[in-house]
């Protein structure tokens, strides 16, 4: 514990600033936490926090973009997506499923994640980002898959909407079950339950709707 406290101690001000409040916001919540709290947990001045953000909604802000560019980075590449469409929806799947759960599975974006669910409801700026990251532009990325499916003749036809939301609800619903209803729990391996569960939906699925 000392030894993680002395590594922090020597980053930039501004990213033990980051680190502090993404801390503290997801264990508490935005509202909850004053930034006389974050500069206490840091070990600066109040007034040293305005040096590197214009307020503690300006913290909030860059929690919010650095997980937007986190999502961004570590989709698959157009050419490697084409590959593995090729290699059937069974190869697709079971590595867009592994794709989603590294993007959660690293302490910073856990946090991030956590403090969204709890953000969600009465925060207007997280519930507009969840609203067109997390849910608008999956579902439209899974349509666009499954319609491309479709095309390729490796699915029966149906209306390729209702099967991304039929396929991502149950992501989202694991999302809620982990950071909602069972986050204080303990899990030897978050990602190798959520995978084996995001498997036997995608098998489940797949068995209906493949050619």
């Amino acid at each position: 514990m000392e030894d993680q406290k002395s590594k922090d101690n020597i980053k930039p001000t501004k990213e033990r600033i980051f680190n502090v409040s993404l801390e503290l916001f997801s264990q508490k919540g935005f509202n909850a936490v004053s930034v006389r709290e974050i500069a206490r947990e840091v070990g600066i001045r109040e007034s040293s926090i305005y040096n590197h953000y214009k307020n503690k909604e300006a913290i909030l802000d860059a929690i919010i973009d650095y997980f937007k560019a986190e999502l961004t980075q570590s989709g698959l590449p157009e050419e490697e997506t084409t590959k593995l469409m090729d290699q059937g929806p069974e190869v697709y799947f079971q590595v867009g499923s592994r794709v989603y759960i590294e993007q959660i599975n690293t302490p910073q974006m856990e946090k991030i994640w956590r403090l969204v669910s709890i953000e969600t409801y009465h925060n207007q700026k997280i519930r507009e980002f969840f609203k067109k990251e997390l849910l608008e532009e999956p579902i439209t990325g899974w349509e666009n898959v499954f319609r491309m499916m479709m095309e390729k003749k490796m699915i029966k036809p149906f209306n390729p909407r209702t099967l991304a939301y039929e396929y991502f609800s149950f992501a989202l619903f694991l999302f809620f079950e982990y950071y909602v209803l069972k986050y204080d729990e303990d899990f030897d391996s978050f990602m190798d339950m959520a995978l084996e569960r995001m498997g036997k939906h995608t098998d489940f699925l797949l068995e209906a709707i493949k050619i």
